[in-house]
This record gives C-alpha cells, structure tokens and sequence, in this order.
C-alpha cells in the first residue's frame, strides 16, 4: 500500500498508481480523473508545509492533509482492484 509522508513523496506514488490505471480500458480515464483530484489535494499539501517550515514546526493542518491523502490514495487502490475485478 502507498503512502506518502511530504508532497515530494507524490511523484513517485503517482506515477505507480496512473501506472495501472492505464492499464484499465474501461475504467482507466475515471480513474486517472480520481488521481488529478488527489493532486490537487497534494498541491495543498504542499503549500502548507512552506507555511510549516516557516513557523519552524508542524501544523495540525499539515498532519490532517496527510492523513486525508493517504486515505484517498488507499480508497483509489481498492477502486484499481475493483475495476480490475470488473474487467476481468
């Protein structure tokens, strides 16, 4: 299961995640749709850890973003096995 810990994490997680979207014929353009919506959260993400180095430390705001979009990146892998599942 991917996780990430900063906003720099995502690019990596992204790339695995799009990766078996693609893959899906049926399912795969909602499913890449799904993973812009958790980039726009990472963007987010990513502002608020500028604000965090600021202030010199971390905000709730920060550990609550990172929470939400680890539990979207794991909702969107059970949607990958699902659509597999359903093509398949």
């Amino acid at each position: 299961m991917a996780e990430i810990t900063t906003s720099l994490d995502w690019a990596e997680v992204s790339i695995q995640l799009e990766n078996a979207a693609k893959k899906m014929k049926r399912y795969g353009p909602d499913m890449l749709r799904m993973s812009n919506g958790i980039a726009s959260m990472v963007k987010k993400l990513s502002e608020e850890e500028v604000n965090c180095r600021r202030m010199g430390k971390q905000t709730r705001q920060h550990r609550e973003l990172v929470a939400k979009i680890n539990e979207e990146i794991a909702n969107f892998e059970r949607y990958l096995t699902f659509g597999v599942l359903l093509s398949g």
